[in-house]
Protein backbone atom coordinates (compact mmCIF):
# COMPACT_ATOMS: atom_id res chain seq x y z
CA UNK A 1 0.00 0.00 0.00
CA UNK A 2 1.49 3.38 -1.02
CA UNK A 3 1.64 6.30 1.36
CA UNK A 4 1.64 9.93 0.33
CA UNK A 5 3.97 12.51 1.84
CA UNK A 6 2.38 14.86 4.34
CA UNK A 7 3.75 18.29 3.54
CA UNK A 8 3.94 21.35 5.74
CA UNK A 9 2.40 24.55 4.39
CA UNK A 10 5.27 27.01 4.04
CA UNK A 11 5.44 30.77 3.70
CA UNK A 12 8.70 32.34 2.55
CA UNK A 13 9.59 36.00 3.05
CA UNK A 14 12.67 37.14 1.13
CA UNK A 15 13.02 35.10 -2.05
CA UNK A 16 15.27 37.05 -4.42
CA UNK A 17 18.71 37.14 -2.77
CA UNK A 18 21.83 35.18 -3.63
CA UNK A 19 21.12 32.42 -1.11
CA UNK A 20 17.40 32.96 -0.59
CA UNK A 21 16.56 32.41 -4.26
CA UNK A 22 18.26 29.01 -4.19
CA UNK A 23 16.56 28.08 -0.91
CA UNK A 24 13.16 29.18 -2.22
CA UNK A 25 13.64 27.08 -5.37
CA UNK A 26 14.59 24.02 -3.32
CA UNK A 27 11.54 24.44 -1.09
CA UNK A 28 9.30 24.70 -4.16
CA UNK A 29 10.96 21.69 -5.79
CA UNK A 30 10.35 19.66 -2.62
CA UNK A 31 6.63 19.46 -3.44
CA UNK A 32 5.47 21.35 -0.37
CA UNK A 33 3.10 24.25 -0.90
CA UNK A 34 5.09 27.48 -0.77
CA UNK A 35 3.40 30.86 -0.38
CA UNK A 36 5.90 33.58 -1.33
CA UNK A 37 5.30 36.78 0.61
CA UNK A 38 6.71 39.82 -1.15
CA UNK A 39 6.92 43.56 -0.77
CA UNK A 40 5.06 45.82 -3.21
CA UNK A 41 8.42 46.82 -4.72
CA UNK A 42 9.56 43.24 -5.22
CA UNK A 43 9.32 41.00 -8.29
CA UNK A 44 7.80 37.52 -8.41
CA UNK A 45 7.76 37.10 -12.19
CA UNK A 46 10.60 34.55 -12.11
CA UNK A 47 8.79 32.20 -9.76
CA UNK A 48 7.68 28.94 -11.37
CA UNK A 49 4.03 28.61 -12.33
CA UNK A 50 3.16 25.49 -10.34
CA UNK A 51 0.20 24.26 -8.37
CA UNK A 52 2.25 24.26 -5.17
CA UNK A 53 3.33 27.91 -5.50
CA UNK A 54 1.31 30.99 -4.58
CA UNK A 55 2.23 34.61 -3.98
CA UNK A 56 0.97 37.27 -1.62
CA UNK A 57 1.91 40.96 -1.74
CA UNK A 58 2.29 42.29 1.78
CA UNK A 59 3.16 45.65 3.28
CA UNK A 60 4.70 44.75 6.64
CA UNK A 61 3.57 48.09 8.08
CA UNK A 62 -0.05 46.95 7.65
CA UNK A 63 -0.78 44.35 10.31
CA UNK A 64 -4.07 43.35 8.69
CA UNK A 65 -2.17 42.45 5.52
CA UNK A 66 0.45 40.53 7.50
CA UNK A 67 -2.24 38.52 9.27
CA UNK A 68 -3.98 37.77 5.99
CA UNK A 69 -0.68 36.71 4.43
CA UNK A 70 -0.17 34.17 7.22
CA UNK A 71 -3.50 32.41 6.71
CA UNK A 72 -3.17 28.69 5.94
CA UNK A 73 0.52 28.62 6.88
CA UNK A 74 2.25 26.12 9.16
CA UNK A 75 5.83 27.41 8.97
CA UNK A 76 7.03 30.95 8.24
CA UNK A 77 10.57 30.97 6.84
CA UNK A 78 12.33 34.32 6.63
CA UNK A 79 15.25 34.59 4.21
CA UNK A 80 15.79 38.34 4.19
CA UNK A 81 19.27 39.76 3.75
CA UNK A 82 21.03 42.16 6.07
CA UNK A 83 18.91 45.12 5.03
CA UNK A 84 15.65 43.30 5.79
CA UNK A 85 16.33 41.92 9.26
CA UNK A 86 14.41 44.69 11.03
CA UNK A 87 11.30 44.05 8.90
CA UNK A 88 10.92 40.64 10.56
CA UNK A 89 9.56 42.35 13.67
CA UNK A 90 6.26 42.95 11.87
CA UNK A 91 5.83 39.19 11.49
CA UNK A 92 6.99 38.46 15.03
CA UNK A 93 4.35 40.79 16.48
CA UNK A 94 1.65 39.28 14.28
CA UNK A 95 2.49 35.59 14.71
CA UNK A 96 0.78 35.11 18.12
CA UNK A 97 -2.48 36.15 16.45
CA UNK A 98 -2.20 33.43 13.78
CA UNK A 99 -2.22 29.64 13.61
CA UNK A 100 1.38 29.50 12.34
CA UNK A 101 3.16 26.75 14.26
CA UNK A 102 6.82 27.59 13.65
CA UNK A 103 8.96 30.61 12.75
CA UNK A 104 12.37 30.27 11.10
CA UNK A 105 14.10 33.66 11.29
CA UNK A 106 16.79 34.63 8.83
CA UNK A 107 20.21 33.80 10.24
CA UNK A 108 22.40 31.69 7.92
CA UNK A 109 25.49 32.07 10.08
CA UNK A 110 26.52 30.91 13.57
CA UNK A 111 25.89 31.76 17.19
CA UNK A 112 28.05 34.70 18.22
CA UNK A 113 29.64 35.86 21.45
CA UNK A 114 29.30 39.30 23.04
CA UNK A 115 31.73 40.93 20.62
CA UNK A 116 30.05 39.37 17.61
CA UNK A 117 26.67 40.62 18.76
CA UNK A 118 28.00 44.17 18.65
CA UNK A 119 28.17 43.91 14.87
CA UNK A 120 24.92 45.69 13.88
CA UNK A 121 23.44 42.98 11.65
CA UNK A 122 24.10 40.31 14.29
CA UNK A 123 22.57 42.50 16.98
CA UNK A 124 19.49 43.01 14.82
CA UNK A 125 19.08 39.26 14.28
CA UNK A 126 19.47 38.60 18.00
CA UNK A 127 16.82 41.20 18.80
CA UNK A 128 14.31 39.49 16.48
CA UNK A 129 14.95 36.12 18.07
CA UNK A 130 14.69 37.46 21.63
CA UNK A 131 11.40 39.20 20.89
CA UNK A 132 9.98 36.02 19.36
CA UNK A 133 10.95 34.10 22.49
CA UNK A 134 9.33 36.76 24.70
CA UNK A 135 6.09 36.21 22.80
CA UNK A 136 6.31 32.42 23.10
CA UNK A 137 6.71 31.82 19.36
CA UNK A 138 8.18 28.38 18.54
CA UNK A 139 11.46 28.82 16.66
CA UNK A 140 13.91 26.83 14.59
CA UNK A 141 17.29 28.43 13.92
CA UNK A 142 19.44 27.12 11.06
CA UNK A 143 23.20 27.69 11.26
CA UNK A 144 25.50 26.76 8.34
CA UNK A 145 28.56 28.58 9.71
CA UNK A 146 30.07 30.28 6.67
CA UNK A 147 29.13 29.93 3.03
CA UNK A 148 31.98 28.27 1.13
CA UNK A 149 31.47 30.74 -1.70
CA UNK A 150 32.06 33.69 0.65
CA UNK A 151 35.00 32.18 2.51
CA UNK A 152 36.78 30.85 -0.58
CA UNK A 153 35.54 32.87 -3.60
CA UNK A 154 36.15 36.27 -2.02
CA UNK A 155 39.23 37.44 -0.14
CA UNK A 156 37.31 38.77 2.84
CA UNK A 157 38.30 35.85 5.08
CA UNK A 158 41.97 36.25 4.16
CA UNK A 159 41.98 33.46 1.57
CA UNK A 160 42.91 34.39 -2.00
CA UNK A 161 42.35 31.21 -4.00
CA UNK A 162 42.98 32.86 -7.37
CA UNK A 163 46.22 34.47 -6.26
CA UNK A 164 47.34 31.41 -4.24
CA UNK A 165 47.93 33.40 -1.07
CA UNK A 166 46.55 33.52 2.44
CA UNK A 167 46.55 35.71 5.54
CA UNK A 168 46.56 33.71 8.75
CA UNK A 169 44.80 34.81 11.93
CA UNK A 170 45.58 33.10 15.22
CA UNK A 171 45.68 29.34 14.87
CA UNK A 172 43.80 29.32 11.56
CA UNK A 173 46.32 26.79 10.21
CA UNK A 174 45.12 24.08 12.61
CA UNK A 175 41.57 25.16 13.47
CA UNK A 176 38.63 23.92 11.36
CA UNK A 177 36.13 26.17 9.63
CA UNK A 178 32.59 24.88 9.04
CA UNK A 179 31.51 25.53 5.46
CA UNK A 180 28.42 24.91 3.34
CA UNK A 181 27.84 25.69 -0.31
CA UNK A 182 24.70 27.58 -1.24
CA UNK A 183 23.31 24.42 -2.88
CA UNK A 184 23.80 22.39 0.29
CA UNK A 185 22.06 25.01 2.43
CA UNK A 186 19.16 25.09 -0.03
CA UNK A 187 18.82 21.32 0.07
CA UNK A 188 19.11 21.45 3.85
CA UNK A 189 16.17 23.84 4.16
CA UNK A 190 14.06 21.70 1.83
CA UNK A 191 14.79 18.47 3.71
CA UNK A 192 14.17 20.18 7.05
CA UNK A 193 10.93 22.04 6.45
CA UNK A 194 9.05 20.45 3.56
CA UNK A 195 7.70 17.43 5.42
CA UNK A 196 9.46 16.97 8.77
CA UNK A 197 6.86 16.98 11.58
CA UNK A 198 6.89 20.41 13.16
CA UNK A 199 7.14 18.99 16.68
CA UNK A 200 10.47 17.47 15.63
CA UNK A 201 11.80 20.89 14.60
CA UNK A 202 10.42 23.27 17.19
CA UNK A 203 12.82 24.98 19.61
CA UNK A 204 15.92 23.59 17.94
CA UNK A 205 19.13 25.28 16.80
CA UNK A 206 20.15 23.11 13.85
CA UNK A 207 23.57 23.15 12.23
CA UNK A 208 24.36 22.37 8.62
CA UNK A 209 27.84 21.05 7.88
CA UNK A 210 28.89 20.14 4.36
CA UNK A 211 32.62 20.01 5.11
CA UNK A 212 35.21 21.48 7.43
CA UNK A 213 38.60 22.78 6.42
CA UNK A 214 41.71 24.08 8.20
CA UNK A 215 44.15 26.66 6.91
CA UNK A 216 46.64 23.85 6.49
CA UNK A 217 44.15 21.98 4.29
CA UNK A 218 43.58 25.08 2.17
CA UNK A 219 47.29 25.70 1.69
CA UNK A 220 47.77 22.10 0.55
CA UNK A 221 44.87 22.31 -1.93
CA UNK A 222 45.94 25.67 -3.33
CA UNK A 223 49.52 24.49 -3.71
CA UNK A 224 48.26 21.44 -5.61
CA UNK A 225 46.03 23.54 -7.84
CA UNK A 226 48.61 26.16 -8.74
CA UNK A 227 51.67 23.90 -8.82
CA UNK A 228 53.76 26.10 -6.52
CA UNK A 229 53.70 26.87 -2.77
CA UNK A 230 50.94 29.08 -1.41
CA UNK A 231 52.21 32.45 -0.23
CA UNK A 232 51.53 33.28 3.42
CA UNK A 233 51.16 37.06 3.23
CA UNK A 234 50.91 37.70 6.95
CA UNK A 235 50.31 35.95 10.26
CA UNK A 236 48.35 37.93 12.84
CA UNK A 237 48.02 37.09 16.52
CA UNK A 238 44.46 36.94 17.80
CA UNK A 239 45.18 40.00 19.93
CA UNK A 240 45.98 41.97 16.76
CA UNK A 241 42.79 40.82 15.06
CA UNK A 242 40.80 41.61 18.18
CA UNK A 243 42.15 45.18 18.30
CA UNK A 244 41.33 45.58 14.62
CA UNK A 245 37.75 44.43 15.23
CA UNK A 246 37.34 46.88 18.10
CA UNK A 247 38.63 49.74 15.94
CA UNK A 248 36.24 48.82 13.15
CA UNK A 249 33.29 48.48 15.53
CA UNK A 250 34.05 51.95 16.86
CA UNK A 251 34.22 53.34 13.33
CA UNK A 252 31.09 51.54 12.12
CA UNK A 253 33.12 49.85 9.37
CA UNK A 254 31.03 47.44 7.27
CA UNK A 255 33.99 45.06 6.93
CA UNK A 256 33.94 44.31 10.66
CA UNK A 257 32.00 41.06 10.31
CA UNK A 258 34.60 39.57 7.96
CA UNK A 259 37.40 40.22 10.45
CA UNK A 260 35.29 38.80 13.24
CA UNK A 261 34.80 35.65 11.14
CA UNK A 262 38.57 35.38 10.76
CA UNK A 263 38.99 35.68 14.51
CA UNK A 264 36.52 32.94 15.43
CA UNK A 265 38.11 30.67 12.83
CA UNK A 266 41.55 31.35 14.30
CA UNK A 267 40.38 30.61 17.85
CA UNK A 268 38.38 27.50 16.94
CA UNK A 269 35.15 29.15 18.10
CA UNK A 270 33.32 29.03 14.77
CA UNK A 271 32.75 25.28 14.74
CA UNK A 272 31.59 25.38 18.35
CA UNK A 273 29.21 28.24 17.58
CA UNK A 274 27.09 26.20 15.18
CA UNK A 275 26.36 23.68 17.95
CA UNK A 276 26.12 19.90 17.96
CA UNK A 277 22.61 19.36 16.57
CA UNK A 278 23.79 18.69 13.00
CA UNK A 279 21.27 17.91 10.27
CA UNK A 280 22.45 15.69 7.42
CA UNK A 281 20.67 16.12 4.09
CA UNK A 282 19.46 12.66 3.00
CA UNK A 283 21.03 11.39 -0.23
CA UNK A 284 23.05 14.55 -0.88
CA UNK A 285 26.54 14.15 -2.36
CA UNK A 286 28.51 16.68 -0.36
CA UNK A 287 31.18 18.85 -1.91
CA UNK A 288 34.79 18.56 -0.78
CA UNK A 289 37.59 21.09 -0.64
CA UNK A 290 39.39 19.15 -3.39
CA UNK A 291 36.39 19.32 -5.72
CA UNK A 292 35.89 23.02 -5.03
CA UNK A 293 39.47 24.25 -5.02
CA UNK A 294 41.55 21.77 -7.02
CA UNK A 295 38.94 20.62 -9.51
CA UNK A 296 37.49 24.11 -9.98
CA UNK A 297 33.88 23.47 -8.90
CA UNK A 298 33.73 26.48 -6.55
CA UNK A 299 31.02 28.92 -7.66
CA UNK A 300 31.20 32.69 -7.19
CA UNK A 301 29.64 34.58 -4.31
CA UNK A 302 27.14 37.39 -4.85
CA UNK A 303 28.37 40.68 -6.25
CA UNK A 304 30.25 42.90 -3.81
CA UNK A 305 30.98 46.59 -4.16
CA UNK A 306 34.34 47.55 -5.63
CA UNK A 307 35.04 49.57 -2.49
CA UNK A 308 34.53 46.45 -0.36
CA UNK A 309 36.77 44.37 -2.65
CA UNK A 310 39.51 47.02 -2.74
CA UNK A 311 39.51 47.23 1.05
CA UNK A 312 40.63 43.62 1.38
CA UNK A 313 42.85 43.63 -1.71
CA UNK A 314 45.16 46.14 -0.03
CA UNK A 315 46.03 43.51 2.59
CA UNK A 316 47.70 41.34 -0.05
CA UNK A 317 49.91 44.06 -1.52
Amino acid sequence: MSTSTSYNRLAVYGHRGWASSAISKALIDSGAHVKVLYRPSSDVSDLPKRDNVSTFEVNVDDEAQVLEALNDVDILISLVGHEGVERQHAFVEALPKTSVKLFVPSDLAARYDEQGLRVPVNAAKDKVEKRAKELGIPLTIVLPGNFAEFALSTIAMGVDCVGNQIILSGDMVKQPLNLCTKDYVASGYASLFASTPIDDLSQRVIALSEFQVTGEDLIASLTEKHGFPTRVVNTLAIEQVDRLIEEKLEAGDRSTLAYYCRKIWGTGQQVKMIGEDVWTVPGYQKQTQKALLVDGELKPYRSLSQEFIDHFAHEFE
